[in-house]
């Protein structure tokens, strides 16, 4: 096991990644508390971050700030999307479903990449994530009707673009 306050390289970027997510943490703490709580605040994000640098499994991946309103805007659509789909087949007189479970092969690294698809697959219309499959790289999916194929693969493109990856190569 390598020491947390190591100097080599990997340890620095994991440091570093903890120092940009230091100020997110905050912001959060401060929008959903109000500003009477700062100090209270800044020790919560102080720590939210130092557990990510020292628990957070894999290699830290930056996220681009400059693409999360794309990202968000996308996140919400398909949210929205999701919500209004499940309840018109919960509504249909037929319930017009054909459930499966699909395979569906990653192309993003481990760590936060692979960890956002995994937790926003379920909010995609009529997808639920069920499994991983990481000697594989293969994220079971249960989805309700044809096409969850696709929104998967926009998922995927969509974080890879947050993340500044080139999702076409990796493992």
């Amino acid at each position: 096991m390598r020491p947390i306050l190591s100097s080599e390289p990997h340890a620095r970027r994991r440091w570093h990644w903890a120092a940009g997510l230091f100020l997110p943490l905050w912001l959060v703490w401060l929008a959903l508390n109000g500003s009477s709580a700062w100090a209270m605040g800044l020790a919560a994000a102080a720590a939210g971050a130092w557990a990510g640098a020292v628990l957070a499994p894999g290699d830290p991946h930056p996220w681009r700030p400059t693409r999360l309103p794309s990202f968000l805007g996308f996140f919400l659509y398909q949210s929205i999307r999701g919500g209004i789909d499940v309840a018109g087949r919960a509504l249909h007189r037929r319930l017009p479903i054909a459930p499966r479970l699909i395979d569906h092969r990653l192309r993003l690294p481990s760590g936060q990449p692979r960890t956002l698809m995994m937790s926003l697959v379920s909010l995609l219309p009529g997808t639920l994530s069920v499994d991983l499959l990481p000697a594989t790289n293969v994220l079971r999916v249960h989805v309700l009707a044809p096409g969850g194929e696709r929104q998967l693969h926009a998922l995927e493109a969509r974080i890879a673009h947050l993340f500044d990856l080139d999702a076409e190569r990796q493992p």
